[in-house]
């Protein structure tokens, strides 16, 4: 073969190469689409919820001097003539009352954590584990905030933890510990003294320790008439109480609680409705009693039957209004399309585009949830979501082979 012809040759095969090159090359371009994973998403329906708190409340007043002990806690019932407060001279006097009752607990404890009767028959590896338990125990009640629950678990802990060092002999006993608190407590009895008044309740109800000054002019059979402004003057909570009050009564642990939300067409009248509050973990299940539209808002007033520290604590409250979760795959309103009666979206599949119909479960405002399903036919997790528009000759055969025969049947 001469030169010529080898030189012909190597050139049309160079140019052969240049072509394939090129060619996959404007493929690779001019094929790229635009395209986002099928993902899963869930969506809570909540709704800011700013209000107030209203009960029909009596304030507890007490003219004399002296400083205050409650005997109850936050929202706790009380019957008639029980005493809500005791009135010491000072603050002295209350602590070294208190730290004495500590002390004996705390007396008590280690005499039983170093007797006999009681280490004698402990196992190591049980009181081991009730430290550990105790722990869990006291991890999970600060979770749930049960704050109340905390001494007790505390005192446990420590009782197994005692009992373990005098078994194990890591610890020799407690007697100088002992001594030093019986010495304190010697040392406080001088402080201690009995109250110079007591004060009683004056009805049967529930009782809290504080006042704000609206008791006298919120009442619960006047809610239908607060206006949004009025609602929002009581939320700063200028209003100052009684120089002599010390505290209030309700007779009913139910109460309205009136609030400024935007305008839903899903909050009507006697609707079933979750309050969470911003400041707290609980969950009330209230009803709604009444709404007004004002403008681009809704003043809504729900009814609540729960009574514990954190409703009584406050008078305003910032909350969320909890409604539905709905968990789906993610679809943007762009790549939404129709086959017929079909509401779906295009999918590729490699090279191949096929229209796969999707079963809305939500609707947000630029995206909806469709039902997250198995049956090949809908649009599956993780398939690839075409956002561009699609000419009916770019979907695969096979797809409109198969809705052609879904057609003729």
């Amino acid at each position: 073969m001469n030169s010529l012809t080898v030189k012909i040759l190597a050139g049309l095969v160079s140019l052969l190469m240049i072509t394939t090159i090129c060619t996959q090359v404007y493929r690779f371009v001019h094929d790229k689409h635009d395209t986002e994973e099928a993902v899963l998403a869930t969506v809570n329906e909540d709704i800011m919820f700013d209000g107030i708190i209203v009960r029909d409340e009596s304030v507890v007043t007490y003219n004399g001097d002296g400083v205050l002990d409650y005997k109850y806690a936050d929202g706790s019932k009380v019957s008639v003539n029980s005493t809500i407060a005791e009135v010491f001279p000072s603050e002295k006097a209350i602590y070294a009352r208190d730290r004495i009752a500590e002390i004996d607990e705390e007396i008590a404890l280690l005499e039983k954590s170093q007797d006999p009767a009681a280490t004698n028959y402990a196992e190591p590896a049980a009181l081991l584990a009730g430290v550990r338990n105790g722990y869990n125990d006291m991890l999970e009640v600060l979770e749930e905030r049960e704050l109340d629950k905390l001494p007790e678990i505390k005192s446990q802990i420590e009782l197994n933890s005692n009992m373990y060092g005098v078994i194990t002999g890591t610890e020799a006993g407690f007697d100088d510990a002992l001594s030093a608190l019986k010495a304190e407590k010697a040392k406080l009895n001088d402080a201690v003294s009995a109250p110079d008044d007591v004060i009683k309740a004056d009805r049967t109800g529930y009782f809290v320790s504080y006042a704000d000054g609206y008791e006298d002019t919120l009442k619960t059979s006047a809610v239908d008439k607060l206006g949004e402004n009025e609602i929002r003057e009581i939320i700063k909570g200028d209003k100052k109480p009684p120089a002599n009050a010390i505290g209030k009564t309700f007779d009913s642990y139910k109460c309205k609680i009136v609030g400024i939300v935007k305008a839903d067409s899903r909050i009507t009248d006697d609707a079933s409705v979750s309050l969470k509050l911003n400041s707290s973990r609980t969950v009330y299940d209230c009803t709604v009693a009444s709404v007004k539209t004002v403008g681009e808002n809704m003043i809504v007033v729900l009814d609540c039957d729960r009574v514990d520290q954190t409703l009584v604590g406050q008078r305003a409250l910032s909350a969320k209004l909890i409604f539905d979760e709905y968990q789906g795959i993610r679809v943007p309103r762009s790549a939404l399309r129709f086959q017929g009666d079909d509401k779906g979206v295009y999918v590729m599949l490699g090279k191949d585009i096929s229209f796969k119909k999707i079963n809305v479960i939500y609707e947000g405002d630029d995206f909806v949830l469709s039902e997250n399903t198995s049956d090949e036919e809908y649009l599956l997790l993780y398939d690839q979501i075409l956002l561009e528009v699609v000419s009916n000759k770019d979907v695969s055969v096979s797809s409109k082979a198969e809705r052609d025969n879904e057609s003729s049947e």
